[in-house]
């Protein structure tokens, strides 16, 4: 069944030096519902920890464990953004989410 999407996900390089090779279209050319249907996780934290999680062949304490700083997926192994500060919310955010929940329920 992946191997259906190799059209929708490549195609002829428009560079003569390429040969003729197949290369990856631009994500944007590739219809939303063809992407989805492909990749599922659409937050990329989350695909930056699959990806951390195939390369330590599943093991999540391998992930944890994992020595390779030099990785541009290592700050973000753990499915979270460590830059991003902590968010404070007000007593009054607090009231509106717990009523926001309610109505949900």
């Amino acid at each position: 069944m992946r191997s259906d999407y190799r059209a929708a996900f490549l195609e002829i390089s428009p560079l003569a030096a390429d040969g003729g090779e197949l290369v990856g279209k631009h994500p944007k050319e590739v219809p939303s519902e063809i992407l989805a249907g492909y990749y599922p996780e659409k937050n990329p934290l989350k695909a930056l920890r699959a990806r951390c999680l195939d390369c330590c062949c599943g093991s999540a304490s391998e992930v944890r464990k994992c020595v390779s700083f030099d990785c541009p997926s290592w700050p973000f192994r753990m499915g979270k953004n460590p830059f991003r500060a902590k968010r404070e919310i007000t007593e009054r955010q607090r009231a509106a989410l717990a009523l926001a929940r309610e109505k949900a329920a």
